[in-house]
């Protein structure tokens, strides 16, 4: 952590301060209600830590404090209390960074939006240094970055917090069209992670025996980018009829796992007699469901022979 004890300290004037030019996360992303719950307790008890500033040229550059210092204008304050330090792009970027994960201000996507833009836009360092720098493990810096692999419509799920992190990186490794499937039933159906992982398992590229269709499709598009302009036609029409399959494939699965919730449910809310009838056509429904995986597995296998 970057040492600010050498700060000079005083009042500037409220309009010499200008944003930051790398912020770490959009400061537009802030609520206006938390904003102005801090104005009120600003109005009320005052400001207890001032914001910190760098000079660049004949103005000075929020480093940290953004929201302090909105609610200081909304208060119309000339004057804000601020620590100023010379400071490089580096060091601004970092402190800002690590005043908002100690702060816990920011949500997984902004801070897999800041790690990316400090190791790869920036060229400032790599996981382990991003890791020391905020003491987290590189494990949790690495598994943010790659959350933006993840499909927008998902990720605006983990924003939103509707989505947890340790869910989401259980289908990173799948189909676009398999991840949106298993985040609508984590969504509706309040998967663990362990759900995930039984519904998902015969999903991810290299599996044996079920988990063989997707590395054949795979094969299918490499092939498909390949061949001649007259091949082409018909191979994009088998890859999108086996994408089609293995979509059906994971709303199987999934039905699969509401049928078992439905039984062990039966077992502890039904009497014994209830439960026996109830049971056994659940079973059943079971028994058709997974004929059904094996049919649908069939004819992947038969699509791939055709390729």
């Amino acid at each position: 952590m970057i040492s600010i004890d050498t700060c000079v300290e005083e009042a500037l004037p409220v309009k010499s301060i200008k944003p930051s030019t790398n912020p770490v996360r959009e400061f537009d992303l802030v609520p206006d209600n938390k904003v102005k719950e801090l104005a009120e307790s600003i109005r009320q008890h005052g400001l207890f830590h001032p914001i910190l500033v760098r000079p660049v040229g004949r103005s000075f550059q929020i480093v940290a404090g953004n929201r302090r210092l909105e609610a200081c204008k909304l208060l119309q304050w000339k004057h804000i209390p601020a620590k100023i330090k010379e400071l490089t792009d580096k060091e601004a970027f970092e402190i800002q960074l690590t005043e908002n994960i100690q702060r816990m201000t920011m949500n997984p996507i902004e801070e897999a939006n800041a790690f990316k833009k400090y190791t790869n836009e920036f060229g400032w360092g790599g996981v382990s240094e991003i890791a020391r720098m905020i003491s987290r493990s590189e494990q949790y810096v690495s598994n943010r970055i790659q959350l933006l692999r993840l499909p927008q419509a998902i990720i605006d799920e983990i924003s939103q917090n509707r989505l947890k992190v340790s869910h989401a990186l259980e289908v990173i490794n799948l189909e676009e069209s398999e991840q949106k499937i298993i985040n609508d039933a984590i969504l509706s159906e309040n998967l663990t992670v362990q759900e995930i992982r039984k519904i998902t398992r015969n999903s991810k590229p290299n599996r044996r025996e079920k988990g063989k269709e997707l590395a054949n499709a795979q094969g299918c598009q490499d092939w498909y980018r390949e061949s001649n302009v007259q091949a082409k036609s018909k191979t994009r029409s088998v890859i999108q009829q086996i994408k089609l399959l293995q979509k059906t494939q994971m709303c199987l699965r999934i039905t699969l796992y509401r049928l078992d919730s439905l039984i062990h449910e039966s077992t502890q809310k039904l009497n014994p007699t209830d439960h026996s009838n109830v049971n056994a056509i659940l079973m059943q429904f079971r028994l058709r469901v997974h004929s059904m995986i094996d049919d649908n597995i069939r004819s992947i296998a038969e699509l791939n022979k055709g390729t």
